[in-house]
């Protein structure tokens, strides 16, 4: 048996994952919506200042009624106080008895629950010595009464003359507590000594009052700040709508509505805004116009020129041919140029054939005729017919052939699509190997070409579909050509509906990759990446 514990099974994202995700989640949400954040910020300065604001007020209006109850306390108390002291000071001679019932009689006069005093007490003094009189301390109000006088109360009442008063919780019989005010001072009763004289002051009425005015301005302050955010939306969507137009319309011009124009209304800086935009969108649409009439001559001059040669240069080309042909009998000195001019007149007849290739697909005038192909038999077969020139350039040309790899596809486009980019991967070889790699899944074939020559920079990777692009203008083509191929191979591709992917490292390598769907136009999905490893000994395995 194993003394491992076993482990735990997660069965899903932590919750710091979670919190981590959804505060990603809320920071693109704002970083994507500029109003948002703008009604967030004014939000949360609002809320701050009005907060500020009603604190400091309600601070001040608490400390304004407090003092104003307590300077009212102490008078109150102090005129109670004083009377209390006077009616004592009348009882010289009296008995116990009437000193007792004139005690009573003064804790019961001060005791009015109406005017928020609802605790009387009087108490011996700690301090006071034996004396013939002694009455026992009266007390009017609820039970806690004497509790709520402390030990501090009594010490600075013991050592002083001063009224002296302290804050205090009053219980209640619900268990709640009330705010209060236990105020005393120390009286004289002849025959019985010192004692003191408390009264007990509620504060709940000004509780109440705090309380409403709390009410009073969160009310008040939750109206302003949801008419705050109100005036914040309309101000934002005033100054955002003509900002939100802009982008539409710059989409818009994008996607190639080159017509649409902004609505200038004011002449303030978002007007402004609105006639800068549209003095871009007219200039914009002045160069577009320009750019497609000088496309369109171009178009049509290559066009024009092709279908006009192409009568002469097959003339030319038969007789060549027949020269070409009856090279033997010629001098030889004569035979060589007949060489010469055969070669060149093919490759004179091959760059028609592109230019003509190339009007049909800008004018639109392109159709597939198609048919279930091999297309691993396909390449294999214009590998054979490249061996010639990958010989003299000893170049290594290897086939891999990887899963199902039939298509519907039209056969001679397919074929000159592969050879474009075999013949391209041989001439940048350098003498070094090229792969092509045949792929096939359940909604596309890919034909990958892979040499390890010269590479190619970020650049020219930008550029190796342009028309008569080169990447090296001093590099001479063995195999002639326009600099079309590549163009005329994207356009097949795109007339398949596939796509031809190109990636390449400067100095170790390049690679193509040709996706076709097994039926035109279908959706797919890359059988193979477009990268590949240079290693020289990974780049010779087979996928």
């Amino acid at each position: 048996m194993s003394d491992q514990a076993p482990e735990q099974e997660h069965t899903g994202p932590s919750r710091g994952r979670l919190i981590a995700e959804n505060l990603t989640e809320l920071g693109r949400f704002f970083s994507q919506r500029l109003q948002v954040r703008v009604i967030a910020i004014l939000l949360t300065i609002v809320t701050f200042s009005v907060s500020i604001t009603f604190g400091v007020a309600l601070w001040q209006i608490r400390n304004q009624v407090f003092d104003s109850r307590i300077d009212s306390i102490v008078e109150e108390f102090g005129v109670d106080a004083r009377s209390a002291q006077q009616n004592f000071s009348a009882t010289i001679g009296s008995n116990p008895g009437d000193v007792q019932l004139r005690a009573s009689q003064i804790v019961t006069s001060m005791y009015d629950p109406s005017s928020s005093i609802i605790g009387v007490l009087l108490m011996r003094s700690e301090d006071q010595a034996s004396t013939n009189i002694q009455i026992l301390e009266p007390v009017r109000g609820p039970a806690v009464t004497r509790d709520l006088v402390t030990d501090e109360l009594r010490a600075q009442i013991s050592s002083s003359e001063a009224l002296h008063w302290q804050s205090v919780s009053i219980p209640l019989s619900s268990g709640e507590t009330e705010p209060g005010v236990v105020i005393g001072v120390s009286v004289s009763i002849p025959g019985a000594g010192s004692y003191e004289l408390y009264s007990v002051f509620s504060l709940e009425a000004e509780q109440q009052l705090l309380s409403l005015v709390t009410t009073v301005q969160l009310v008040a302050g939750g109206i302003l700040l949801i008419l705050l955010v109100l005036m914040a939306v309309v101000l934002v969507r005033m100054v955002l709508g003509p900002i939100r137009e802009a982008s539409r319309n710059a989409r818009r011009i994008a996607d190639g509505a080159f017509e649409v124009r902004m609505d200038v209304k004011g002449d303030d800086e978002l007007a402004q805004l609105a006639e800068s935009f549209n003095q871009m969108a007219s200039s914009l649409d002045e160069q577009f116009t320009r750019l497609q009439k000088l496309s369109k001559v171009q178009q049509d001059f290559v066009s024009a020129v092709s279908h006009e040669l192409r009568s002469p240069v097959t003339t030319i080309r038969m007789a060549g041919q027949l020269i070409y042909d009856k090279r033997d009998e010629l001098p030889p000195s004569l035979q060589r140029s007949a060489e010469l001019m055969q070669r060149q007149l093919v490759n004179l007849d091959a760059m028609l054939a592109d230019l003509l290739e190339i009007s049909r697909f800008d004018a639109g005038a392109m159709a597939l005729n198609t048919e279930y192909v091999d297309l691993t038999t396909l390449v294999e077969d214009v590998v054979e017919m490249a061996a010639p020139l990958a010989r003299e350039d000893e170049v290594t040309v290897r086939v891999h052939s990887v899963g199902n790899t039939y298509a519907t596809v039209e056969h001679r486009r397919v074929e000159r699509m592969v050879r474009n980019l075999l013949v391209n991967a041989i001439e940048h070889a350098e003498g070094g190997n090229v792969r092509l790699d045949v792929v096939g899944n359940e909604t596309a074939v890919a034909v990958r070409v892979v040499d390890d020559g010269v590479g190619m920079s970020q650049e020219q990777v930008d550029h190796v579909f342009d028309r008569f692009w080169r990447a090296d203008a001093a590099r001479v083509r063995k195999a002639g050509g326009t600099g079309l191929g590549l163009t005329i191979a994207r356009e097949d591709a795109h007339l398949h509906g596939g796509e031809i992917r190109v990636w390449g490292v400067l100095g170790e390598g390049s690679s193509f990759l040709l996706i076709l769907p097994r039926e035109p136009g279908s959706p797919f999905v890359a059988p193979v990446d477009v990268e590949v490893d240079f290693d020289p000994e990974k780049f010779k395995e087979e996928e």
